[in-house]
């Protein structure tokens, strides 16, 4: 429904979780979706009857592939939200950290409704936890206005620092109503696009992740930067301070008045970013104050932050928090516990014993040659590291997974496609080397499954755009089935290749839940990935020999051509698990191989195989008969007929 045909009057009374709601439609949000869960739901309830036609809203088969959807939608370009409870989280960090490592293009915002207290079940957890190991920036608002104008500030900062962006709403804070007073909606129209950039898609290789740890690092100090207005410091002449996530700072507000009634209010530090804890305004903040009391419902995230800093001061100030017995990391807070925290804090303190703190003081000192260390021995370190050898990431001689590659670029050529134009995901496993040349094919890699969904919100960005997700047989199994099963449900434009050798190869050949023969670990029923694809009522499914290109080509050709999701099965098993059989490797016949640099396509960069090589006399092709599994791949590959069997050169492996 149209927002201007929505039953309820502007200003209007909303709830903390609909307000954060309002917000992502204010910051024109295109996508919306999530799973549901208290007290998150009402936020993706909200949107389906506030949005309008512009804006997709629906709910996602789990919280993880929620989250992939919005990812794809977000590096087209475009700005989705995502609303899960915190248990929704767990299931969504494996993608959370990958995606937080390659960043975002549209702004992605994703609500996390965490229960102090427990008043809905599930496991007590504190979110703020979860965002720091995903290095990823999270806010929290305090009143329903408050989260509307900071989830809109949030899509702005997730655009300019290319980092997604957690919103955390508490029980308390999601359920609070009160007036709100809505802002503009902005519309624009964003031309969809996702650029080629494996370096920051793609998670294979170890340079490649270490660079992206350290710009998510570099990105999450920025956009705490930009959060910094959600951070509010009120001084006093008081030496005394209070500091609070703003999810309990009304509980403060209501007890201060009781715990000082004549003299000075205390030092407050209200903080609405609470990952990172902002260390220049806790410093700030402390350096006015002998004693502080920290407020914080769950774990001590601050009150710890709050002991670091105070550590480092010139001047001792004194922290007070569960470490102290006020408070517990279990269950929520009320105005009466506040009440009597800051009691204590107004009390006055017993007289200190410096002895007990010198060993604190002594300690850094003592300490400081054995941190200094490392330092002195980093260049060592690093030195081995320009000395490494460049190793190729390329598919086995003979690797199936490269003649279907090979296939779904002649399918591009064959439906009268560009190779630019065709949005290829990948996922973890042998599959993702589809990225390197000669193919040059996949762009995305995040998590376990991830390329269906992710394909699924690239889809949603730009409709109409061919999108392949390409997928291994044992990771489908793995995470594969929920994203396929929420693609054909919404009825995408989309092709699946399941690329399935019988095993999870790159590890070490160990069995997948579809690997059959007489091993002990193969599994005594193995599953059909054709049946559970038709069980899914997916559009088509199609199984396919891969070393038969042309037959290939010619499948994938048609799904990309045609609507609904297809799933095409490129079964063949892998060539590191084939024993004694009868290998004839092929040959180039030097007279009819018009040599590298004349050849108008040279089987080397048509086809990548590491059985081919050049005879640097001649600038021929050769091919290495022990190298060789005659696969026949780059025999389909040469214009000039030039490669052909070796029969003579028969031999057993």
């Amino acid at each position: 429904m149209p927002l201007s045909q929505h039953h309820r009057p502007l200003p209007s009374l909303l709830s903390g979780v609909e307000a954060c709601a309002r917000g992502a439609l204010e910051a024109g949000v295109r996508l919306v979706t999530g799973y549901p869960g208290t007290p998150a739901t009402p936020a993706v309830e909200y949107l389906m009857a506030a949005a309008g036609d512009e804006t997709r809203v629906e709910w996602a088969v789990n919280e993880k592939v929620a989250l992939e959807i919005a990812a794809g939608h977000s590096w087209s370009g475009q700005r989705s939200f995502v609303a899960m409870k915190m248990s929704g989280l767990n299931v969504a960090s494996d993608a959370l950290l990958s995606i937080v490592a390659s960043g975002t293009r549209g702004g992605l915002v994703v609500y996390v409704g965490d229960d102090p207290g427990m008043y809905y079940g599930m496991v007590e957890q504190d979110s703020r936890l979860l965002a720091r190991l995903a290095a990823c920036p999270m806010v929290e608002p305090g009143t329903p206005d408050e989260g509307r104008e900071m989830v809109r500030h949030a899509f702005e900062v997730s655009e300019a620092e290319e980092v997604p962006v957690l919103v955390r709403g508490t029980t308390t804070t999601a359920n609070t109503v009160a007036r709100v007073r809505p802002g503009p909606t902005h519309r624009e129209q964003r031309r969809s696009d996702f650029p080629w950039d494996v370096d920051r898609y793609t998670k294979a290789g170890a340079g490649r992740c270490l660079r992206q740890h350290a710009d998510a690092l570099a990105r999450l100090s920025r956009a705490a930067e930009r959060l910094d207005r959600w951070n509010r410091l009120e001084p006093s002449d008081s030496r005394l301070g209070v500091v609070a996530t703003a999810s309990v700072w009304g509980y403060v507000e209501e007890a201060l008045e009781a715990a000082f009634p004549a003299g000075l209010r205390p030092n407050l530090l209200r903080l609405g970013v609470v990952h990172p804890v902002p260390e220049r305004r806790l410093r700030e903040f402390l350096e006015r104050c002998d004693r502080v009391l920290v407020v914080e419902e769950l774990e001590p995230v601050v009150e710890e932050k709050a002991r670091a800093v105070a550590g480092s001061l010139a001047h001792r100030t004194s922290v007070l928090g569960k470490d102290d017995g006020l408070g517990s990391p279990v269950g929520d807070l009320d105005p009466d516990r506040v009440r009597a925290f800051l009691a204590v804090l107004a009390q006055e303190p017993a007289t200190q014993e410096p002895a007990t703190q010198e060993p604190a003081t002594q300690e850094p000192a003592t300490q400081e040659p054995a941190t200094q260390e490392p330092a002195t021995q980093e260049p060592a370190t690093q030195e081995p590291a320009t000395r490494w050898a460049p190793r190729l990431l390329t598919f086995c001689p003979g690797c199936p997974h490269r003649s279907t590659y090979v296939a779904l670029e002649r399918a591009i050529h064959r439906a009268g496609m560009d190779k630019d134009e065709v949005v290829v995901t990948g996922d973890v496993g042998c599959t993702i080397l589809g990225m390197n040349p000669p193919h040059g094919l996949c762009r995305t890699e995040v998590a376990m499954g991830s390329s269906i969904a992710v394909a699924q919100g690239i889809a949603y960005a730009d409709a109409g755009r061919p999108v392949v997700a390409t997928i291994g047989d044992s990771t489908f199994f793995h995470a594969g089935i929920p994203p396929l099963l929420n693609a054909a449900a919404q009825g995408v434009d989309l092709t699946v290749i399941v690329l399935d050798n019988g095993y999870a190869s790159m590890t070490g050949y160990q069995p997948s839940l579809g690997s059959s023969g007489t091993r002990e670990t193969a599994p005594p029923v193995p599953m059909s990935i054709e049946e559970l694809a038709r069980a899914a009522r997916v559009r088509r499914v199609r199984k396919a020999f891969p070393y038969f290109t042309s037959r290939l080509s010619r499948v994938l050709a048609q799904a990309l051509t045609s609507p609904g999701v297809h799933v095409v099965i490129a079964e063949a098993p892998c060539v590191g698990r084939l024993v004694r059989r009868t290998v004839i490797p092929y040959r180039v016949l030097p007279d009819r191989c018009p040599g590298v640099g004349p050849c108008p396509a040279p089987c080397m960069e048509a086809v990548g195989c590491p059985a081919l090589d050049v005879d640097e006399p001649t600038s021929k092709a050769v091919v290495d008969p022990a190298r060789c599994l005659g696969c026949g791949l780059c025999a389909s590959a040469c214009p000039a007929g030039a490669i052909r069997r070796h029969l003579r050169g028969r031999r057993r492996t």
